[in-house]
């Protein structure tokens, strides 16, 4: 009996198997939610079996549905390997590779990585997205992006997800951010500590501001949390307008308003740059000429 089972269709079966729905499953793909479901219903013709099982808009795997999701990620991961191992006896750098970069590294990093890859390796074409650090390695785990750059903080590691394979690329040092008028504008260096009183900027649940809560546990009144900024852009605005202090790394900073002064940590917080990739591609040329890349353009940050 001959059966037709399309690698679109394996993709689609997993990633709902992983996500729960088919709007998720959609999200993750980046499909329609109704290319999703006729991925789903061509196999179920060609194998003959019932793959989801639909309560009205939900749907779920079914017992044939998850043997085939298990067996699915096995099949794409071989696949992914196979490719690498291929690609890499041709001894160059070709075909397509998206990597997904956190803001700050998009602005710090990418645009010389991309720069240098092109120029360097010119038939391969490398398209960059700017996401959330945790953001970056759920497109590689959904087969989104082929690389992530991501970031952990001294004293929070991150961990690496199984089927993921990782590397720290470099370190980014964050200074404290503050107005000229500022008690401790004039000081060049500064213990952590003596903003104990200072109203934070922060990004809500980002691993700086657990960073922050940990460096501030053993203070009388904790950490004072100042105006919610995610963008590290806007955070150094408010800093200009004097309304609360902002720890902000160095990478893709930029120039700062005249009206804001930079003052070194004393064991300054470090934020660990990482790329992230599936493990099955690691052979992958593109892979490692682009982790290359990353390391000395990381290497050059100030």
């Amino acid at each position: 009996m001959h059966v037709s089972v399309t690698l679109a269709g394996l993709r689609a079966v997993d990633a709902l198997g992983a996500h729960g729905s088919i709007s998720a499953a959609a999200v993750a793909l980046g499909y329609t939610p109704s290319a999703v479901s006729q991925q789903i219903a061509r196999l179920e013709r060609d194998l003959h079996q019932d793959l989801i099982e639909r309560q009205g808009r939900r749907a779920s795997l079914t017992t044939s549905g998850t043997i085939l999701a298990e067996s699915a990620r096995r099949i794409i991961s071989e696949l992914e390997s196979m490719s690498a191992r291929v690609q890499a006896e041709s001894h160059t750098v070709t075909g397509s590779l998206t990597v997904a970069a956190f803001p700050s590294a998009a602005r710090g990093l990418l645009p010389r990585v991309v720069g240098r890859l092109a120029r360097r390796w010119p038939d391969l074409q490398v398209r960059a997205v700017e996401v959330s650090s945790h953001g970056a390695v759920e497109l590689v785990l959904a087969g989104q992006a082929d690389l992530a750059v991501a970031h952990d903080w001294h004293g929070l590691p991150m961990d690496v997800t199984e089927g993921l394979s990782g590397r720290r690329v470099g370190v980014d040092v964050s200074d404290v951010l503050v107005n000229e008028h500022h008690v401790n504008a004039a000081l060049g260096e500064a213990d952590i500590q003596d903003f104990a009183t200072d109203p934070w900027l922060y990004e809500p649940g980002s691993v700086a501001q657990e960073f922050l809560a940990a460096a501030f546990r053993g203070a009388s009144d904790g950490l004072s949390l100042g105006h919610r900024i995610s963008e590290y852009a806007t955070q150094v605005e408010m800093v200009a307008a004097g309304l609360g202090v902002a720890l902000v790394p160095r990478m893709g900073r930029g120039a700062l308003p005249p009206s804001v002064r930079v003052v070194a940590v004393r064991s300054p917080p470090l934020r660990g740059i990482h790329a992230l990739w599936r493990s099955a591609s690691t052979q992958r040329p593109a892979i490692t000429a682009t982790l290359d890349e990353l390391e000395s353009a990381c290497a050059s940050v100030p």
